[in-house]
């Protein structure tokens, strides 16, 4: 018998739930190991949008307007998206969600 993997579902908020726009990345060990790959990409997104909108409702509003998403169970978006919006990213490691890509 297999151990269970777990998945993150990522896609572009500007086609949200287009099956064309959406990707799956399987194969994590645990529902701890695709929530931090989660939380890398979402804060990767909101770093990289930070720049063009410094104020936090710009930048929260640029996120859910034209960002890229990572679900998973067990992760509170909103909460983890209001964190990094407060918290910039200090660290490459931070947003190095690549690495850790199964």
């Amino acid at each position: 018998m297999k151990p269970p993997r777990h998945q993150v579902l990522c896609g572009d908020f500007a086609a949200y739930q287009d099956p064309e726009e959406e990707w799956t990345v399987e194969g994590f060990a645990s529902a701890e190991a695709a929530q931090e790959y989660a939380r890398r990409f979402i804060r990767a997104q909101i770093e990289d949008l930070r720049a063009e909108a410094p104020d936090p409702e710009a930048l929260r509003a640029a996120y859910f307007g034209w960002g890229e998403y990572a679900a998973t169970e067990g992760l509170d978006t909103e909460a983890w998206v209001a964190h990094c919006i407060a918290n910039p990213a200090t660290s490459p490691r931070d947003t190095n969600y690549q690495a850790i890509e199964p």
